[in-house]
């Protein structure tokens, strides 16, 4: 397997080349990019939309005995937008706007099946269920995306 650490530095890579189809809270793409995950609390409006990277498990699979293992990393997104308190905005609209830039990022290079990271890994791939709040009651809206690494 690659190293860990050069996996996540392309996939943050990768991320920051995110760009919206319309702007979010004047950005067109992430006011912040981290790998540090903080609490949306503590981030400020001015500081969204902002994307945190937090890497919370790994899983290592053996086809036999006699083959080595095939990791998966297992690494969350955290999407925070200022959703604000104007009863005729649409706050889910941000929400899914910073989703699509995400799968445009992810997505593979043209003429390729797979996102691969530079060929660090066998695929990068937004996979399982993506949970979010719009933040239609609080002003703070939050999209928790799941991201598998297979990394043989």
């Amino acid at each position: 397997m690659n190293a860990r650490e050069a996996i996540m530095e392309a996939l943050c890579a990768q991320l920051a080349q995110a760009q919206f189809a319309a702007p979010i809270n004047d950005c067109d793409t992430w006011a912040t990019l981290s790998r540090r995950l903080r609490l949306w609390s503590d981030v400020a409006s001015a500081d969204q939309p902002a994307l945190f990277v937090a890497e919370h498990a790994e899983n290592v699979a053996f086809a036999s005995e006699s083959l080595p293992g095939k990791t998966t990393l297992n690494v969350d997104l955290f999407i925070y937008i200022a959703a604000g308190r104007d009863p005729d905005a649409v706050p889910a609209r941000d929400l899914n706007i910073a989703l699509d830039a995400l799968n445009a990022a992810l997505a593979p290079p043209a003429g390729a099946d797979r996102q691969t990271l530079g060929g660090l890994v066998y695929h990068c791939r937004i996979e399982g269920r993506i949970v979010k709040d719009p933040g239609d009651l609080d002003g703070q809206g939050l999209a928790l995306v799941p991201v598998k690494i297979l990394a043989p």
